[in-house]
């Protein structure tokens, strides 16, 4: 192998480095707010009232 193809596959392999790094933070980005909302949702299923324990529901509105 020559220099050339060596300096070459190097490059290569740090280009290949980086798109992964950035796919890596991308998809933590990604999950980060998936979990944010599941968070927002579990919360807003923690504070609803108990079945039969609500609020009255006016049937004439």
């Amino acid at each position: 192998m020559s220099t050339d193809s060596i300096v070459g596959a190097m490059a290569g392999m740090a280009m290949d480095r980086t798109q992964m790094g950035i796919q890596t933070a991308m998809i933590r980005q990604e999950v980060k707010a998936d979990q944010q909302l599941v968070d927002l949702l579990a919360g807003a299923a923690r504070a609803a009232p108990a079945p039969g324990t609500g609020l009255v529901v006016d049937k004439t509105a």
